[in-house]
């Protein structure tokens, strides 16, 4: 649910799910992260997710970012989180224009500027210098002298990485085009498309000669490894003979070490990881009883607690921590799925120095009925 139009007339359960949404706690603070997708069968384009704190990996799988590093990150103002507070579906922007992406995010910058003096600027300058490294809508935002084919266009795979460092990104593509159209020279368009890579990653991978001969060099045993199993799978009698036609030095022994396939690993069955606190607890009573070192009295605690967490567990009964201040208790129940991470936060809250009930319930409304994850 996003944050209602100007006029909009909510029907019934619209207004129920803003108003619950409406009564959660906002967040303290947030930032959005930046990041650039090269060209695919899709134009290029940067991608801006709001709240990237909880945006993991996973989450960036569908636009392809899951093992991408943002170029860029900074704090949403409090008008981004309010707005964003009503978006449970981790909302995200994407810009395929410079002007766009410049004129939406001059907007948030002043925002930033009224918080926090010349951070939204400073932001704006810094997003500005990305302009003439990263390309969209098939043109450079900022004006070139010239679109010549760059200096480092000789022929030798030394002076390309010699010179790798003064390539941009969209020199580098003109190189690689170029090559994929004419020479086709694997150990040059592997070179090109690691340095394509370089261009978009905040870890540069160094390249050099041997990096790029050793890769040319499982790809072409690929190759020839993928041709000797097709070519053996239709016609086994006379395989060999096929082979050297574009193999000449192929031998019976090579045959042998092309078609052996590793012995298939048997995969190890996925389990969830246990999280909630109860079956947490139970582990640790079961790891216990194993223990050669377990005494008698641990043995026999641990005997009784297992039955009594399992039954719980089965019962899906609440968690209920009882808290004591100035002779005063009151019990405060965490659902039964919580965390165990969470409640070991509660009860550090709780024995906290000064601590009162009224602060704690703060804390524990917080962590109850919070949208996010704690």
């Amino acid at each position: 649910m996003v944050k209602i139009k100007e006029g909009y007339v909510m029907n019934a359960r619209e207004k129920v799910e803003y108003e619950r949404m409406n009564a959660l706690p906002r967040k303290s603070e947030g930032f959005a992260a930046y990041y650039y997708k090269p060209q695919t069968k899709y134009p290029p384009r940067i991608y801006i997710f709001m709240h990237s704190e909880v945006w993991c990996d996973r989450n960036r799988r569908p636009m392809g970012l899951h093992t991408a590093f943002p170029f860029l990150t900074r704090p949403m103002n409090r008008e981004e989180i309010e707005y964003h507070h009503f978006d449970t579906r981790l909302c995200y922007h994407q810009y395929e224009d410079w002007d766009k992406l410049i004129y939406a995010e001059q907007q948030e910058a002043d925002e930033l500027d009224k918080e926090n003096a010349g951070s939204g600027t400073q932001f704006l300058n810094t997003l500005r210098s990305f302009r003439s490294r990263y390309l969209l809508g098939g043109r450079s935002s900022e004006p070139q002298a010239a679109e010549a084919v760059p200096a480092a266009t000789e022929d030798n795979l030394t002076t390309l990485l010699a010179d790798s460092d003064e390539l941009t990104a969209t020199e580098i593509s003109k190189l690689l085009d170029k090559e994929q159209q004419e020479d086709k020279r694997p150990d040059m368009l592997t070179a090109l498309r690691l340095l394509y890579l370089n261009t978009a990653q905040e870890q540069k991978v160094t390249v050099t000669e041997a990096v790029v001969q050793r890769k040319v060099r499982i790809a072409a045993e690929g190759a020839r490894r993928n041709f000797v199993r097709r070519v053996y799978a239709a016609n086994k009698l006379f395989a060999l003979e096929e082979i050297r036609q574009r193999y000449p030095e192929y031998t019976e022994d090579m045959l042998g070490f092309d078609l052996s396939r590793k012995s298939k690993r048997i995969p190890k069955k996925k389990h969830k990881p246990i999280v909630d606190l109860r079956r947490c607890q139970m582990q640790k009573y079961a790891q216990r009883l194993s223990h050669p070192e377990t005494t008698e009295q641990e043995y026999h605690q641990a005997c009784c607690m297992i039955p009594i967490l399992q039954n719980a567990h089965d019962q899906r009964m609440p968690i209920s921590l009882s808290v004591t201040y100035n002779k005063k208790t009151l019990i405060y129940a965490f659902n039964w799925r919580t965390r165990e991470t969470v409640i070991r936060s509660f009860i550090t809250q709780a024995n906290l120095k000064g601590m009162t009930h009224e602060r704690l319930g703060e804390t524990y409304n917080q962590m109850t009925g919070s949208n996010y994850s704690f």
